[in-house]
């Protein structure tokens, strides 16, 4: 039989970390919390946020961060975890990482992953309503996605050999966006919303 925790790592696709625990709360409006603290296995715990590498404690802390993580079953998720600094010899005293989030963000990796995937077909104030976020956190979701899925956009026309070309019409009227496309990576290596002449 699977353990509570696992079952918690498992639903919120976190690997690297520990349950501590997790706590089931209401407020006054009637919004469901689920509220679980972890904390990185040892060998994941003291790395540098921007280049991975293990580091000196520079200092800790016993004030709980927390993450947003997405909803289950429409219960409002949040991650708390006590963090510390590292001293890395590269890039200075930073707070170390986490398994679960980016540098610098409030919420977990697979939330703004899944914030960016879904502005591919909505709006985004129709992902902020369905997330119950900000408007304007949307954007910061998916700066961070890009950062993940493509961290240096100067190597995209390193080794570009084949490619496509295609420009097509979107909505009524003259309006047309020209895409070019890496065909041995299957990625977008540059697009624009003017027809090009």
């Amino acid at each position: 039989m699977t353990s509570a925790n696992t079952l918690l790592k498992n639903i919120l696709g976190v690997k690297g970390a520990v349950v501590q625990g997790a706590d089931f709360s209401e407020d006054a409006r009637g919004v469901k919390k689920l509220t679980i603290r972890m904390r990185p296995k040892k060998r994941e715990s003291d790395r540098c946020p921007i280049c991975g590498r293990h580091c000196a404690v520079y200092d800790r802390s016993s004030v709980l961060r927390s993450w947003r993580a997405l909803d289950f079953a429409g219960i409002l998720v949040y991650i708390k975890a006590c963090t510390q600094r590292i001293s890395c010899p590269k890039h200075g005293v930073l707070v170390s990482a986490v398994p679960w989030a980016f540098h610098d963000s409030g919420f977990t990796k697979s939330f703004d992953l899944t914030a960016t995937w879904m502005t591919g077909n909505l709006s985004r104030s129709a992902v902020a309503e369905y997330l119950r976020i900000n408007w304007k956190t949307v954007g910061r979701c998916i700066t961070r996605a890009r950062k993940c899925v493509e961290p240096d956009h100067s190597k995209r026309l390193d080794n570009l050999v084949n490619i496509g070309i295609d420009e097509t019409s979107y909505r009524k009227g003259h309006k047309y966006i020209t895409v070019i496309v890496n065909h041995d990576t299957n990625t977008v290596v540059w697009a624009c919303n003017k027809p090009v002449r």
